[in-house]
């Protein structure tokens, strides 16, 4: 689970692209771009598109009941989030919850995008975030991309933050070619098997 209150969250605020060293996070800091990765298996990138080599940031308290959240700098009308979750051993991730809170609490409003990294939508809609009681929007699920998750939402990813992404490794679907092979093979071995009765 990436859970933005941990250690290793943030890269301080030297290195807008959050490369820099690792720093104790505070308001407006950037999202460290090392945070999550698991080495062999998992590189999670963070990034605010509609600025140039920007991380997201992070913000500590009053997205609704969320302490520790990433957003995207910018402005309500004018702020896209983005988050890739990119397996790196050959296995597919499986996203099945985060949640969504609203800066300073009460609702706003964001359009949301789950794809893979081949850019297939696996779900997009328009939603009102913040809940009665202070509460931050939960997403639940399974949305699954072979070659990685991407997570993205926009208008406003300024006062709208995640936090609690729960994720896991999928086994692959092999593609097209890999069955192919496999007939091929399977197709040799049988007319070798054929000759020797011959």
């Amino acid at each position: 689970m990436l859970d933005f209150e941990g250690p290793g969250v943030c890269a301080g605020s030297a290195d807008a692209t959050g490369n820099g060293a690792l720093a104790a996070c505070f308001d407006y800091a950037f999202i460290s771009q090392s945070y999550g990765d698991v080495a062999g298996m998992m590189d999670v990138q963070y990034s605010a598109p509609r600025l140039t080599d920007t991380s997201m940031r992070w913000w500590g308290g009053s997205y609704n009941n969320l302490y520790g959240v990433a957003w995207a700098d910018s402005s309500d009308g004018n702020s896209k989030a983005r988050i890739d979750l990119k397996p790196l051993n050959g296995q597919g991730v499986m996203l099945t919850h985060f949640d969504l809170g609203s800066y300073p609490g009460g609702t706003r409003g964001t359009t949301l995008t789950i794809s893979d990294l081949s850019g297939n939508v696996l779900m997009t809609n328009h939603y009102n975030v913040g809940e009665a009681g202070n509460v931050a929007t939960a997403f639940n699920g399974i949305w699954i991309g072979y070659n990685g998750i991407r997570i993205e939402w926009e208008d406003s990813a300024y006062n709208v933050g995640i936090d609690n992404i729960t994720y896991e490794m999928a086994t692959a679907v092999p593609e097209p070619e890999t069955y192919a092979m496999l007939a091929a093979g399977l197709s040799l071995l049988a007319l070798r098997a054929r000759r020797r009765k011959a």
